[in-house]
């Protein structure tokens, strides 16, 4: 199986997309302001404990407070401090904001690196279940044991098989630096305080995507290309060879028709190769997929055609839920079978192609009613959350896209335009909205850099928010 990754980043935004076999089965839109939070260490102040639902409420000064239950706690602070309102706490963001609830934070501390986690005070050496060779866990097992000091933890990433001692030494040797930075911080904070922050979204997007099997990393930028040799060049050396700069003059994106996924990954229905098709319906606690399919009629039978078009399904359904980043529980209605051996099949499908996917992913099985039942767990917030709003002529039944997914697309079109247009300046007419946030105070360097041309713009106050048109010359070409 072909891996490449493509790393896009327009402003302070970072696309970062998958491909298997050029296939898009997972995208990271990350934006540097309000972008996500997991991994980030702080040191929050607690608001309420509440002992009924076990759990407590921290200040980590996020504006909504953080969810952190209380029996997660591990004794991974410094002092062994309980958790007592007006107190404080040192605590890690395990998942972002979603819908109205607040992050979700854990006193078990970790810092990841690329072939490693390490826990301070975990005191377990484990490696990832990804690697399955009996031999390669035990000799990575041994070189852990070798490097960890007294009450440390260590998780062997899947990228670590093959790993040299090291190696492994020198990621574990800067990991211990950071955590020694943490507790410096620490030591002299006020709560609600940022005592560690993540890598920025391209170095993230290069540590935990960029396995072995990633044959490539491409960018069409030349500043994020550069950035992303300096951070390979002092970190991951063997990364160097794999990254390439693309000077086509359109997106690259573009180049891969990855937009057209990203479409299909926004909406309610998925298509299957044989005609069939998926409704992916998601709500706050669960999502729920019906399987149809639609005009296949090729089998020699009802039951050969469902069990073509479920698997077909399954397939397509492990790529559709990591793209659209789904979690918790997905209820999925096949079209239904008798052969108890089509239903095997079907699972077992879901099960490899799950095994790829860096979220956690249970496949828990059929139900009596004939459902298949899935729990992946919550990281990031999906993708129909981060791109888009509600429609608020609707009363919210609808979507709109957001404001900033809006800007970086409104760049794109103007880089695409400049690109295949006659010579000359570009003007662009926008909404109110759009250019207010395009041309906002605190944006860094001038938002057209990346455009080539000068761009002139003029606000519509008619414009709807998404709307803006783009002009080479004043001669009407291009528009949207």
């Amino acid at each position: 199986m072909s891996r490449e990754l493509l790393i896009e980043r327009e402003g302070d935004e970072v696309r970062a997309a998958l491909l298997e076999d050029g296939s898009l089965v997972d995208l990271i839109v990350e934006r540097e302001s309000g972008g996500s939070i997991v991994g980030n260490i702080y040191l929050g102040r607690v608001e309420r404990v509440i002992l009924g639902i076990g759990a407590a409420f921290i200040d980590i000064g996020r504006g909504k407070s953080g969810f952190l239950p209380l029996s997660e706690r591990r004794g991974d602070e410094p002092s062994d401090v309980p958790v007592v309102e007006g107190g404080t706490v040192f605590v890690q963001a395990k998942r972002d904001a979603f819908a109205e609830k607040g992050p979700q934070l854990a006193r078990q501390l970790s810092l990841p690196g690329r072939f490693l986690v390490y826990a301070p005070k975990g005191g377990r050496l484990t490696v990832s279940r990804q690697i399955e060779n009996e031999s390669e866990r035990d000799r990575l097992l041994g070189l852990i044991s070798d490097i960890a000091e007294d009450g440390e933890g260590f998780v062997l990433r899947t990228v670590a098989e093959g790993a040299a001692h090291d190696v492994l030494a020198a990621e574990a040797a800067y990991l211990r630096d950071i955590w020694r930075q943490v507790l410096e911080e620490h030591d002299g904070a006020d709560a609600p305080a940022i005592l560690y922050r993540e890598l920025n979204a391209l170095q993230k997007a290069i540590r935990d995507q960029a396995q072995d099997d990633v044959v490539a990393i491409r960018f069409d930028d030349n500043a994020a290309f550069n950035d992303a040799k300096s951070y390979c060049d002092q970190f991951y050396p063997a990364l160097m060879e794999k990254l390439a700069l693309e000077n086509g003059a359109a997106p690259l994106f573009d180049q891969y028709d990855i937009d057209t996924a990203i479409e299909v990954a926004l909406s309610r229905n998925a298509p299957l190769p044989s005609g069939g098709g998926m409704v992916i319906e998601s709500m706050e606690a669960l999502t729920a997929v019906d399987v149809n399919s639609g005009r296949l009629t090729e089998g020699s039978s009802p039951e050969e055609n469902a069990r073509k078009t479920n698997l077909e399904a399954a397939v397509e359904l492990t790529r559709q839920i990591r793209l659209r980043n789904l979690g918790g529980l997905v209820v999925v209605d096949f079209i239904h079978m008798e052969d108890e051996s089509g239903w095997e099949e079907i699972l077992e499908t879901l099960r490899k192609g799950f095994s790829r996917d860096r979220v956690s992913c249970r496949v828990v099985g059929l139900t009596e009613g004939g459902l298949v039942e899935l729990i992946r767990r919550r990281r990031r917030p999906p993708l129909a959350e981060t791109l888009l709003d509600k429609c608020p002529e609707c009363g919210g039944d609808g979507h709109v896209w957001r404001t900033e997914s809006l800007v970086f697309e409104t760049l794109r079109s103007l880089r695409r335009e400049a690109a295949v247009g006659s010579p000359g300046k570009i003007r662009l007419n926008a909404s109110p909205e759009i250019l207010e946030a395009i041309e906002k105070p605190g944006n860094n360097g001038d938002p057209f850099s990346r455009v080539g041309r000068q761009v002139v713009t003029q606000v519509m106050p008619d414009f709807g928010p998404e709307e803006y048109e783009i002009f080479i010359n004043g001669d009407g070409d291009g528009g949207n």
